[in-house]
């Protein structure tokens, strides 16, 4: 194949039933300053015509735009992505939801921090949420709809309120090229100083290819197994603060779909991701001797995983008087040896939700009785 073929990068979308939103999301890439990308679309077996849809968009891409399909459905975005990954051509991926955007310039900036730093991962500090076309703070009332954005072009940072705060701190002032020092990574780690959601990571097709990185056979939360494992390997890990990825919150999402509070099915699903999330770790942790020299920070990594998936889901906050009926239902998930850290875990995070509640309606209490008395 002549060099000029070959992307420079490579773009996977995994895809399921998103007619109604993925001609936004390629729109977004036809406007990309930078033009030598493929696109990789991956259909999880969809029952609308998401495929047909796609397949309008290929003559405007110019040979650039790949459709692959799964043989049956996964119900789940990772392993259509590791799909992706393996038929790539580009020497940079770039991961993009169905339903979300690239800003004009994204494909452009990420690549060249990327060969400027000579970078295994170019891992985006901050993100948009997108709603009717503004970008709102991820915790907005109105972030539970479609955004509607009908100019690509129009797709600029500049002209947007808000950057959302997807699990992480303010964002940083200038790219950051963090040393090799696995120790000081861990501990950012346990610290939320990462961005958890997967497109914020732009890779190296090599250095995952390399080190046979992938995304687990999870329900969710794959996306952090894989940083996770990313943050291990990487020689050269750059966080940047660069602001390029839309997301677009849409009703039905996996993600982002409310749940019933007390529901038993709900605290089944959610153990069950720990669970495999808890196993996927201790492989990672297994392959890697700082964890056997430093068992302490292996216990941080579980520890964190457990409490960050408990934390993001009020719904296994179950109230204290069903404690005895919660403990069965964990065993199922955990071995003997590790059930009572879980339900102890679980107690734990329960209690410092309730009194952060307690807290947050004593704060509203002063406020108004200060209001009364001025």
């Amino acid at each position: 194949m002549p060099t000029e073929k070959i992307p420079l990068v490579s773009v996977i979308i995994p895809m399921y039933n998103s007619a109604k939103f993925i001609p936004q999301t390629l729109e977004s890439l036809l406007y990309q300053t930078m033009k030598n990308f493929e696109v990789i679309v991956i259909d999880d077996c969809s029952t609308d015509n998401s495929v047909k849809v796609v397949e309008g968009f290929k003559e405007r891409f110019g040979g650039r735009l790949h459709i692959l399909k799964m043989p049956k459905n996964t119900g789940r975005p990772g392993i259509p992505r590791n799909v992706g990954i393996r038929a790539a051509c580009g020497k940079y991926i770039a991961f993009l939801d169905s339903d979300d955007l690239f800003t004009k310039t994204a494909l452009e900036e990420l690549t060249t921090l990327a060969e400027e730093y000579q970078a295994d991962i170019v891992h985006i500090n901050n993100t948009f949420a997108a709603f009717k076309g503004k970008a709102l703070r991820v915790d907005d009332p109105r972030f539970s709809d479609v955004a509607e954005i009908t100019n690509p072009e129009n797709l600029e940072p500049s002209k947007w309120k808000y950057t959302t705060h997807w699990f992480a701190p303010e964002p940083l002032p200038a790219p950051v090229l963090e040393s090799d020092n696995l120790e000081e990574r861990i501990k950012n780690w346990v610290k939320f100083e990462y961005r958890m959601p997967n497109c914020t990571n732009f890779c190296n097709r090599k250095f995952l290819m390399n080190n046979n990185i992938s995304f687990p056979d999870m329900v969710a939360n794959e996306d952090q197994i894989f940083l996770f494992k990313c943050l291990c390997l990487a020689k050269n890990f750059l966080s940047v603060p660069n602001v390029i990825y839309i997301i677009r919150a849409r009703i039905g999402s996996t993600m982002r779909t409310a749940h019933s509070h007390n529901s038993k099915e709900y605290l089944q699903k959610w153990l069950t991701i720990i669970n495999s999330g808890i196993n996927e770790l201790n492989k990672i942790v297994n392959q890697i001797p700082f964890f056997q020299q430093h068992a302490e920070y292996k216990t941080a990594v579980f520890e964190f995983f457990f409490r960050f998936n408990v934390h993001i889901n009020q719904n296994l906050s179950y109230d204290q008087n069903r404690t005895g009926e919660v403990y069965p239902i964990i065993k199922q998930f955990f071995n003997a040896d590790n059930a009572p850290l879980a339900a102890y875990l679980l107690a734990d995070v329960k209690n410092s939700w309730s009194r952060l509640k307690e807290l947050e309606a004593e704060n509203e209490r002063l406020k108004k009785q200060k209001n009364i008395e001025q």
